[in-house]
């Protein structure tokens, strides 16, 4: 975690420090990019639900109007549980006495669109992605690995905002969404029929 919040944060002196001056907001009033560091809280996930900040979002769209933008998007995220020791009924005549790791990555992309309300330095905005989500289900005990690997759609509603607070220059970007995503995972003795999530991005927009 410590890591990642300096490597965003020289990312973001270096690309302040080379910006060029004029009057403009942002670098094309028509397009934007973000580049987000990503968290998430898993709701109702029994294979990994604790709180994670081990995701990145990348989306960039066009606006065909002066208000609404359509574009592309790709993000990760990966969460991990511990699990102590305990006795897994694996079925009528099986049993398991172990600790567990568990560990959940998911790999969403697709289309999105969005609508932002005013033209201007800050640019607040509500959106919709809608794709296909890989995920990846890794359950790790004594010196053994269980793992399912699935597919599923994806979809995504977001409220947020660009802000711009320098002339031609990079500005912020943050968000709220939910996501939801079809992907089934039935390993050991967890079941999980889709995921649900609730998250923050913070990032910065070119």
């Amino acid at each position: 975690m410590k890591r990642i919040r300096i490597s965003l944060c020289a990312v973001l002196v270096i690309l302040l420090a080379c910006a060029p001056s004029g009057s403009k907001a942002q670098l094309s009033l028509n397009s934007y990019f973000n580049i987000d560091w990503q968290v998430n809280m898993p709701v109702g996930n029994k294979f990994a639900d604790g709180i994670s900040g081990w995701g990145m979002n990348f989306e960039g769209g066009y606006y065909v109007t002066d208000n609404i933008a359509v574009g592309a998007f790709l993000n990760f995220h990966t969460n991990n549980e511990y699990f102590s020791r305990r006795t897994l009924a694996l079925d009528k005549t099986l049993s398991l006495t172990t600790d567990q790791q568990h560990q959940m990555f998911t790999l969403p992309f697709g289309a999105l669109v969005r609508y932002r309300f005013v033209e201007a330095d800050f640019q607040p905005y509500v959106g919709m992605k809608l794709g296909l989500c890989y995920s990846e289900f890794n359950d790790y005990y004594y010196i053994y690995l269980t793992e399912q690997n699935k597919w599923g759609f994806y979809m995504s509603p977001e409220v947020g905002f660009n802000w711009y607070p320098w002339p031609n220059s990079i500005g912020f970007h943050a968000a709220l969404y939910y996501s939801f995503a079809t992907n089934k995972c039935n390993t050991m003795s967890y079941s999980q029929s889709s995921l649900s999530n609730i998250g923050l991005r913070i990032g910065v927009s070119f």
